[in-house]
């Protein structure tokens, strides 16, 4: 995430992306998100959020949880993150935002959930396994880590596709992505994010991120060795760290 975050100082990856990044996101998948959510961090006494981007979900958590750490390395995303809380009270009371990066960053108490979406697949292996010991580490025992369900689970070429997105006024957005195999357990998201005046296309603006495939299999095999166990949940993998 560190490499994300000064990627986008130089004007590229979510330099790119942020304008559009509420825009385009499917809302079948954010509710599916949200839902999970619900489900699984209600009455929180505090919850850690990992790259939250512009804070669409960290406004649910902040509903959820007495107290959210939402930790976003990312300058650019951070502004539409501070934003956002700013501008409502009850969230600007709960919401303490971080500019660390995931692997550094130090919270001031434990916390019953850590939430990682979109995140993961800009880790190595090797990242990951310090990414999984570091918030064992800032979690209550018991306490959940959620991760959502990783796309593609093998490295191979994900065809273009079109993903329409919202209107704002007079003009509408979307975005098409594909996938190329960029190495071992490697694909390359090239993503092209369109503006629409009507039947005319005002802009195109394309963003590529090399993301590191984790299969399900190795996710839980990662988690387990890091003292986290399984728990059943719909929409999203559960892991809660181990008692002992």
């Amino acid at each position: 995430m560190t490499d994300e975050a000064a990627r986008a100082d130089r004007g590229l990856g979510y330099a790119v992306n942020a304008p559009y990044y509420d825009l385009i996101f499917p809302a079948e998948a954010r509710d599916a998100l949200a839902g999970a959510l619900r489900t699984l961090v209600p009455d929180a006494r505090a919850v850690a959020e990992i790259g939250p981007g512009t804070g669409w979900f960290t406004e649910i958590l902040a509903e959820l949880a007495d107290e959210v750490f939402a930790v976003e390395p990312a300058r650019i995303m951070r502004a539409a993150l501070t934003t956002c809380l700013a501008r409502v009270p009850h969230l600007a009371d709960r919401v303490t935002v971080l500019p660390e990066d995931a692997l550094t960053v130090r919270l001031p108490v434990q916390v019953d959930a850590v939430v990682m979406f979109n995140l993961v697949m800009h880790f190595s292996p090797s990242e990951r396994q310090a990414l999984w010991e570091h918030w064992a580490r800032a979690l209550v025992p018991g306490g959940l880590l959620l991760v959502e369900h990783q796309y593609p689970q093998r490295a191979e070429p994900v065809p273009a596709a079109t993903v329409p997105g919202r209107a704002l006024g007079r003009r509408r957005y979307d975005v098409v992505t594909r996938a190329d195999v960029a190495g071992d357990d490697l694909v390359r998201w090239v993503n092209t994010y369109r503006t629409w005046d009507g039947d005319d296309l005002v802009s195109a603006e394309t963003a590529e991120f090399d993301c590191h495939v984790v299969s399900a299999e190795r996710l839980a095999s990662e988690l387990a060795d890091a003292g986290f166990e399984p728990r059943p949940a719909e929409g999203v993998h559960a892991w809660r760290r181990k008692e002992h």
